[in-house]
Order: C-alpha cells, then structure tokens, then sequence
C-alpha cells in the first residue's frame, strides 16, 4: 500500500507531538525523569533511572519502513519478541 505524502507528514507531526510530550510526561515518577534522550537514524531512546521508553521514527530507510503506526508497533513488538530471550522476566 502506497502512503500519500500528506499521510506520511500527518504521521510525522503525530511522532513529533509524542516525543515532545514523553519528554516532559507527568507519568515519569519524581527522579525518574529522562536522564538522558539517545536518537538514532531510526529510534529515539528515553533512558530513565529504572525505565527506558524507544520510539520507532516515522522513516523509510528502503531496508526498513516505518511509515505507519501499524509498521512501527509491528517492529517494535518483534523487537521485545526478540529481546525477551535474554531476559528473565
């Protein structure tokens, strides 16, 4: 399916306000806030004291696309999938 330029620049505004309002989420505990904020090409990564919170980019790489919502949490629960076999819990 082919994403339109208006939907891909609607689903990068929805991305921005999201890390935006992670950045300053009342949710983090008090001293739990980020402590540091690690962006890559394709994730930006929220390191707190005991959480760490990723988010998927909206890009399209060509070896990797995600686009849509649906693409990123597609990706993203492939990744606990695979993390989750070196971790106990």
């Amino acid at each position: 399916m082919t994403v339109s330029k208006a939907e891909q620049d609607a689903e990068v505004q929805q991305w921005l306000q999201m890390f935006g309002a992670l950045q300053h989420c009342p949710d983090w505990e008090p001293g739990e806030m980020p402590i540091e904020i690690i962006k890559t090409h394709i994730s930006v990564v929220f390191l707190g004291q005991r959480h760490v919170l990723k988010l998927k980019k909206p890009v399209n790489l060509g070896f990797l696309d995600y686009t849509s919502l649906e693409k990123r949490l597609g990706a993203c629960r492939a990744e606990v999938e695979l993390n989750s076999r070196l971790c106990s819990d």
